[in-house]
C-alpha cells in the first residue's frame, strides 16, 4: 500500500492514467472513512466526469467480485470492504459530485443566489443556443440605438479599421468576436484606465502638420545620399508620396514593400546613418537620414495616440454593451457560465462581495471537505479565484485533502481563459519544502504512457524533445516548454516487438492529401477491423470538409463538435432561406437561393415562376398544416436524388420544425431565426472514424489517428494580436512597426508570442499523443514565402525528424504492415424489427384564418402592397399607450399612412389607457383546442380590464387590417371566423369576462367593432 498524501499535486503527461489516479483517489478517500458526499471532483467536459464515474464503479464491482483484483486495488489504495463500499457508493451517487466546474458553479450560485448578491431576479443559466440568442439580442438593441450617434459614427469606423473595411456575410461574425473579445478584457480590467491619455506622446494631427516639411527635407538633401545604382535614386519619389499619403491609423507606413519597409527596419535597428540594401547597399546621411528617422518618429507616436484614442471608444462602446446586458439578462438572474465564474471569484475584488462570500464558504466547508481537480493547466484566473478560499481551507484543514493533476504541456486552451502559470502560483502558495508537514502540496510526476506504443513515442519524443530545433525555432518563447520536457516511455509492456505500431510522416502535395489518406484508410482497413480511427485537424470547417469527404468514400463518420445544419449543408440552407423569404418577401438573396435550389424547380413546376402566387400558397399551406409538414410535403419527394447525409440533413431539421410546431411557433420569422442559428452537437459514437479539432480530441485516445491539414503558416501570427493588456492600462494594439519603435509596446508583444508559442508547441504536442498504435502525419510542401515558413508547425517537424521538404520525402517509425494480424470485424447479425403498434393519428392543427372563406393571411395585392402591409402592421405593434407615451415616430415610408389613422378620434381612445386598469400584451400568442382541433394564433393587441384591480371583467381582443375594402361589413365577413376562434379560446381563460374583438381598419380609418 503506497502512503497517502494529503495534499497532492500530480504533473501527468498524456495517456500516463489521469483517470486511473483520480478514480483510485476517491476510493481511496472513501476506504479512509471519507463520506462519499464530501468528496469533490470537478473536470471541464461532462465526458470526462462521466469517465471517472464509470471506472470509480468498474473498479469497486470488480473488487467486489474477484479477490485478486481486490488486491491489487487495496495495494494501490487502501484495504477495505469494497463490496460494503461499493453500496456506499452507489447509494450516495446522487450526492456525489462528480461533474464539470462550470456546473459546479452554476450549482453553487443557484443555492446562494441572494447571499451572493443576485436579487432581481430568480437564477436562471443560459447556456447553449439560449444563451448565444440572448446575447445577439442584446447585440441588436446595442446597434438599434442603444448608442449615441457620436459613439455609434466612432464605433463605426473603430470597427471597419479592426476588420479591414470587410463586406459581405463575415461582418456578423467579425462583429461578434469584436465586441465578445473586447468584452472579455472589459470583465477583467478592474480599475485599469483603457487608453490612458498621459500615455499620448503627441497629438494625432502633427501628423498632416509636419509631414510634408520633413518630406521636403528628404528631397532636397536626397542628392547627397551615397548610391550605386541610378534606379536606386528612381525610388525615392514613389517612396516619399507614400510617406506623404499615409492616413493615421490606416496601419503600415508607406507602401509595404521595397525601400519603404527597408528604411522602417534601419530606422529601428541602427543610429545615424540610415544603412539600407535595395538592389544593392545604399547608405542615407546627412539630413536627409534626420528627417526620415523624424518622419517615421513622428507618424510612430501620431499612431500611438491614435490607438488610445481608439481605446477610449471602443471602452465606450464596451461599457454601454455590459450595461445592457446588466438591465436585460444580468439583473434579471439570467447568467452565462462566464457570468457565474465571475460571480464566485467577485470577492476577490470588493469588501462587501467579500463578506457575502464568507457567508457561502462557512456552509460549504461544511458540505465539502475532498477536492479533485482535473486538467489544472485548463483553470482560468476566475475559476481559480471562485475555488481558492476553499481549497485554502481543505489544505490546512486536518480532516480534510487537495488532490489537483494536470500537464502543463496540454495547455490549449489559453484563447479562452486557461492560465497555465497558476501550476506555479500553486506551488507557490502551498509547497512549503518540508516533506514531512502534511499541509503542504506535495509533488509527483506521472510520465510513462499506457496509451502509446513505442513506435508513437518515439515519434512524441523525435519531434517535441528536440530542444535544439525547437529553440532555434522558436528562440526563447520556448524555453519554457524545453525547461518542462521528459522524453516519453510506453508502461506496458516496456518492450513490444515493432510490429506493435507505426508512426509515419510525409511531404504531400496539397491537391492528393484527401486521396492518400482516403487510399491509406483503406489499406489499413478502417470500417473493416477492429480499429479506432480519429482524423484530426485545426479548425471547424475542416471538420466538414474532411467528414463530408469520407463519407463520400463510403467510410462511416461521426463529426465531433457543432454543426449549423441551417447553414453547413445545402439542403439546410435551402430550408432556411425558404423561411427567411417567407418572413419577408423582399429578401432576394433567400429567394435567390430557393431559385437556384431543387425546391426551386418544383415551385416553378408547380406555379410557373409565378412567386407571388407561390409566396401565397406557402405562407397559407404553413398556417394550416405547420412548418414541419410543408416543408415534408414539397422536399420529401425530391430526397431521393440526395445523398444519405442530405437526407439525414432534412430529418433533423424536420424534426426541428415539429418542435417549433408543437411549441405553437406561427411566424416565418422566428422559424427563419431559429433555424439560422440552430446548432447540433455531435458526439463520438461507433463510427468507424471520428472527425473533430485538435482542441475536441483531448482526452481521447484512438487505434489510429490521422493528421492531415498540418500548417505551414508562421507560429504565432501576429494579425491575431489586437489588444494590449498590461498590469497598469489597456489598449487596441498599433500596427507592428509602431510596437517596434516603442518599448513598453515591444514588451507586451513578446509577452504575448511568448504565450502563444507555448500554446501552439502544446497543441502538436496533444494531436500526436492521440495515437495508440498508428500514427500518419501529412505535411504540405511549403511555400516560397519564408515568412510563411519560418517557425510552422512543417518547419518543426521536418527538421526534427531531418526531412527533406519536397513532395514525397517521408519518415517512419515501424513496420508499415503493424496492421496485418489485426482481427476483422465481425458483420452483426441483422436484427428483426419489432412489430409496432398502429398507429394513432395527431391532433388536427388550425389557425384563427384557415375558416376563413378569403384565405391570404400574410397581405394581399401585389408584392409592394404586401410588403407595405407588413410594415404598417409592425409599426402598429410598437404603439403602447399614446396618452402616456405618445404615438412612437414611423418611418417615412409609412408615416402618410398612419398619420391621418391615429387623428381618428376614435382610434385615439382605443389606444389610450386614461389612468384605467388596464393590461396591455402586444403580439400576444394563443393556443386553444377547439372542436377537436388544436389553434394556434396571434393576437395583435390584448387589453385586459380589471376594475377593482384583481378581477377582469373585460377583454378586448384588437386586430389590425391592412386589407383594401369598401366599407366595414366587407371586412366583418372576410374575418368573422378568426375573430370568433380569437373569442373561444380567450373566453377559456376569461370565462366570466366580456370578450369584445375589434379590428382596426388603417384603410378605411375606422375601428370596426
Amino acid at each position: 500500500m503506497k502512503r497517502f498524501q494529503k495534499n497532492l499535486l500530480l504533473l501527468a503527461s498524456a495517456g500516463s492514467g489521469k483517470t486511473f489516479r483520480l478514480s483510485d483517489r476517491i476510493i481511496e478517500l472513501a476506504a479512509r472513512g471519507a463520506e462519499p458526499e464530501k468528496i469533490v471532483a470537478l473536470t471541464f467536459t461532462r465526458k470526462a466526469a462521466g469517465e471517472f464515474a464509470d471506472a470509480l464503479l468498474k473498479k469497486l464491482a470488480d473488487a467486489a467480485a474477484d479477490p485478486k483484483k481486490a488486491d491489487e486495488l487495496a495495494e494501490r489504495t487502501t484495504p477495505a470492504d469494497f463490496e460494503l463500499l461499493l453500496e456506499r457508493m452507489v447509494k450516495s451517487l446522487p450526492k456525489l459530485t462528480l461533474g464539470t466546474m462550470d456546473g459546479f458553479f452554476a450549482r453553487i450560485v443557484k443555492g446562494f443566489q441572494y447571499e451572493l448578491g443576485i436579487a432581481g431576479g430568480k437564477f436562471e443559466l443560459l447556456e447553449g443556443e439560449t444563451a448565444n440568442a440572448a446575447r445577439e439580442a442584446v447585440m441588436e438593441k446595442l446597434l438599434d440605438g442603444g448608442l449615441d450617434p457620436e459613439t455609434e459614427e466612432e464605433f463605426v469606423k473603430i470597427f471597419r479599421q479592426a476588420t479591414g473595411s470587410k463586406e459581405g456575410t463575415t461582418v456578423l461574425n467579425e462583429l461578434e468576436d469584436f465586441i465578445s473579445g473586447w468584452h472579455g478584457v472589459y470583465l477583467s480590467s478592474g480599475n485599469r484606465p483603457w487608453g490612458p491619455a498621459e500615455l499620448m506622446p503627441t497629438d494625432v494631427a502633427d501628423w498632416d502638420k509636419y509631414k510634408h516639411d520633413l518630406i521636403d527635407a528628404v528631397r532636397r538633401d536626397w542628392p547627397n545620399v551615397e548610391i550605386t545604382e541610378k534606379r536606386q535614386q528612381t525610388v525615392l519619389e514613389p517612396t516619399l508620396e507614400s510617406f506623404a499619403k499615409h492616413t493615421i491609423g490606416s496601419g503600415l507606413l508607406g507602401d509595404g514593400k521595397g525601400l519603404a519597409k527597408k528604411i522602417l527596419e534601419a530606422v529601428r535597428n541602427t543610429e545615424g546613418s540610415i544603412e539600407v540594401s535595395h538592389y544593392k547597399p545604399m547608405s542615407i546621411t546627412g539630413t536627409a537620414a534626420q528627417a526620415f528617422r523624424q518622419l517615421v518618429d513622428l507618424a510612430a507616436r501620431c499612431e500611438f495616440s491614435a490607438a488610445l484614442e481608439r481605446t477610449r471608444g471602443i471602452h465606450g462602446v464596451i461599457r454601454k454593451y455590459d450595461e445592457l446586458l446588466e438591465k436585460e439578462l444580468r439583473s434579471r438572474g439570467k447568467l452565462g457560465f462566464d457570468d457565474v465564474k465571475r460571480l464566485m471569484s467577485a470577492w476577490i475584488r470588493t469588501e462587501d462581495a467579500r463578506l457575502r462570500r464568507e457567508a457561502v464558504d462557512f456552509r460549504l466547508d461544511a458540505n465539502y471537505q475532498h477536492w479533485l481537480l482535473d486538467e489544472f493547466q485548463d483553470t482560468s484566473q476566475d475559476e481559480w479565484d471562485g475555488l481558492k478560499s476553499l481549497v485554502d481551507e481543505a489544505v490546512t484543514g486536518d480532516d480534510s485533502s487537495v488532490f489537483v493533476v494536470g500537464d502543463k504541456k496540454q495547455a490549449i486552451y489559453a484563447w479562452r481563459g486557461g492560465k497555465v502559470g497558476l501550476f506555479d502560483e500553486l506551488i507557490d502558495t502551498y509547497a512549503d519544502g518540508d516533506e514531512t508537514n502534511p499541509l503542504s502540496l506535495k509533488q509527483d510526476t506521472m510520465v510513462d504512457s499506457w496509451r502509446s506504443c513505442p513506435q508513437i513515442l518515439q515519434l512524441v519524443n523525435g519531434v517535441c524533445g528536440d530542444a535544439e530545433t525547437i529553440e532555434y525555432l522558436f528562440g526563447s518563447a520556448a524555453d519554457a516548454w524545453n525547461r518542462g520536457w521528459q522524453d516519453h516511455v510506453s508502461a506496458e509492456p516496456l518492450t513490444q516487438p515493432s510490429s506493435a505500431g507505426f508512426s509515419y510522416v510525409e511531404v504531400t502535395p496539397k491537391d492528393e492529401m484527401k486521396q492518400r489518406v482516403i487510399d491509406r484508410m483503406k489499406e489499413i482497413g478502417i470500417g473493416k477491423k477492429h480499429l479506432s480511427c480519429g482524423v484530426l485537424v485545426a479548425k471547424n470547417d475542416q471538420v466538414r470538409e474532411w467528414a463530408d469527404a469520407l463519407r463520400a468514400e463510403h467510410f462511416q463518420v461521426v463529426e465531433e463538435g457543432v454543426r449549423k445544419p441551417g447553414q453547413d449543408h445545402p439542403v439546410g440552407l435551402m430550408i432556411w432561406k425558404l423561411f427567411c423569404w417567407l418572413a419577408d418577401p423582399s429578401d432576394t438573396f433567400a429567394k435567390q437561393t430557393i431559385l437556384m435550389s431543387p425546391l426551386g424547380s418544383a415551385l416553378k413546376h408547380q406555379y410557373g415562376g409565378d412567386w407571388n402566387a407561390a409566396w401565397n400558397a406557402l405562407g397559407c399551406q404553413c398556417s394550416e398544416t405547420g412548418f414541419s409538414e410543408t416543408v415534408r410535403t414539397w422536399l420529401t419527394p425530391l430526397a431521393g436524388e440526395w445523398k444519405a447525409f442530405g437526407t439525414h440533413r432534412l430529418e433533423d431539421l424536420l424534426q426541428a420544425l415539429k418542435k417549433m410546431d408543437d411549441e405553437g411557433v406561427v411566424q416565418a420569422r422566428e422559424a427563419a431565426d431559429r433555424i439560422g442559428r440552430m446548432e447540433i452537437s455531435q458526439s463520438p459514437g461507433v463510427a468507424a472514424v471520428q472527425v473533430m479539432t485538435i482542441h475536441k480530441s483531448k482526452g481521447l485516445g484512438f487505434d489510429v489517428v490521422f493528421l492531415p491539414e498540418i500548417s505551414n503558416e508562421k507560429i504565432p501570427s501576429l494579425q491575431h494580436f489586437r489588444r494590449i493588456v498590461t498590469e497598469d492600462w489597456i489598449m487596441a494594439a498599433p500596427p507592428a512597426w509602431v510596437r517596434n519603435l516603442f518599448p513598453q509596446l515591444a514588451a507586451a508583444e513578446t509577452s504575448w508570442v511568448n504565450q502563444q508559442t507555448y500554446e501552439a508547441l502544446c497543441k502538436l504536442y496533444v494531436a500526436l499523443t492521440r495515437a495508440k498504435r498508428g500514427m500518419y502525419l501529412y505535411l504540405t510542401e511549403p511555400s516560397k514565402s519564408a515568412d510563411d515558413d519560418k517557425s510552422s508547425y512543417g518547419s518543426w517537424i521536418m527538421n526534427s525528424l531531418q526531412m527533406d521538404s519536397s513532395a514525397g520525402s517521408s519518415h517512419q517509425y515501424g513496420q508499415p504492415d503493424w496492421h496485418a494480424n489485426v482481427p476483422s470485424q465481425k458483420k452483426p447479425e441483422a436484427s428483426v424489427s419489432p412489430e409496432l403498434k398502429p398507429g394513432t393519428h395527431k391532433r388536427a392543427r388550425t389557425t384563427p384564418s384557415s375558416g376563413k372563406d378569403f384565405i391570404n393571411p400574410l397581405g394581399i395585392g401585389d408584392g409592394t402592397a404586401r410588403l407595405k402591409g407588413i410594415a404598417v402592421h409592425r409599426a402598429l405593434e410598437s404603439v403602447g399607450w399614446i396618452d402616456e407615451s405618445g404615438i412612437p415616430e414611423f418611418s417615412p415610408d409609412i408615416s402618410g399612412i398612419l398619420a391621418p389613422v391615429f387623428s381618428t378620434p376614435e382610434i385615439r381612445d382605443l389606444f389610450s389607457r386614461k389612468g384605467a386598469n388596464i393590461k396591455l400584451h402586444r403580439e400576444q400568442r394563443i393556443e386553444a383546442v377547439i372542436d377537436g382541433k388544436w389553434m394556434s394564433g396571434v393576437i395583435d393587441r390584448l387589453h385586459i380590464h380589471a376594475h377593482d384591480g384583481t378581477t377582469v371583467n373585460l377583454v378586448e381582443i384588437i386586430d389590425f387590417k391592412t386589407d383594401r375594402v369598401a366599407n366595414a361589413a366587407e371586412l366583418e365577413e372576410r374575418y368573422a371566423t378568426q375573430m370568433d376562434s380569437y373569442r373561444a379560446a380567450v373566453s377559456r381563460i376569461y370565462p366570466k369576462a366580456d370578450i369584445r374583438c375589434v379590428m382596426v381598419s388603417t384603410v378605411l380609418k375606422q375601428v370596426v367593432r
